[in-house]
């Protein structure tokens, strides 16, 4: 309890930055003299947060529905290549080289792919951050399941352990956290796939809100929605920061 509330109060000590960067971006614009259509003030999207409430939280509802499947779903295929290239060395070489071509693509190659392949679903999108996700999760979890204590390898081999029990009972619990810290670093750019491939596709969200505002002039809506999105990121990795160091404390 008390470690939650030490991270609960370090993260908003930064909060401070955020305040400093609102007044500046809203003295900027009024000493500019911008027209709302170009860059509205801070408060301008605030209001427009607040007034249209229920449009801003059925699409990040929406945004993050995909968004933590896909995280998850993501995470959840990294750890088992990882693991596949723990167990073999052969499946070692394909999923490595495999795994870094995926990554190389830019994000915005998978969406036409992606959407000939399953049409413009919401499937599509999950499947989209899940190829944004997977990555940081398969090195996290090899790194993991490579740095095994060299006494942990010795008992294991003096007891006659077979590889499969070596995996459970040493191995994973090792690398669990790591698993969990790349949830967290992937958190930010699990929203941000999920908001191009809604943005490229028209698919309901934060990404097709933020298009359909643009389109309409309306910049307070597009930076509300991009807002939002920062801060749902925020949440996703504050949760996962939280059950990385839950997992922690469970693991020592």
């Amino acid at each position: 309890m008390t470690d939650t509330i030490n991270r609960i109060g370090a993260a908003l000590s930064h909060l401070w930055v955020v305040a400093v960067m609102f007044i500046a971006w809203q003295v900027y614009v009024e000493l500019a003299g911008f027209n709302a259509i170009v860059l509205p003030t801070p408060v301008a999207v605030f209001r427009s947060i607040f007034t249209d409430y229920h449009l801003y939280l059925d699409n990040t509802l929406r945004t993050l529905w995909v968004s933590v499947v896909g995280l998850l779903f993501g995470s959840l295929i990294g750890a088992v290549l990882g693991i596949a290239g723990w167990l073999s060395a052969l499946a070692s070489g394909l999923v490595s080289v495999s795994s870094i071509v995926v990554r190389s693509v830019p994000i915005v190659v998978f969406v036409p792919i992606l959407a000939t392949m399953m049409g413009y679903t919401v499937s599509m999108v999950v499947v989209m951050v899940a190829l944004m996700s997977f990555f940081p999760s398969f090195v996290m979890v090899s790194s993991g399941l490579a740095s095994l204590p060299a006494a942990a390898n010795d008992v294991s081999q003096v007891y006659g352990a077979t590889a499969w029990r070596k995996l459970k009972y040493v191995a994973l619990p090792a690398a669990l956290p790591n698993l969990f810290a790349s949830i967290r670093l992937s958190a930010s750019r699990a929203i941000l796939a999920a908001m191009v491939a809604e943005f490229l596709t028209g698919i309901p969200g934060l990404g097709n809100l933020f298009l359909l505002a643009r389109a309409d002039l309306n910049s307070e809506i597009a930076l509300g929605a991009a807002m939002v999105a920062a801060i749902a990121a925020l949440i996703i990795y504050y949760i996962a920061d939280g059950l990385e160091a839950a997992v922690n404390r469970r693991l020592t």
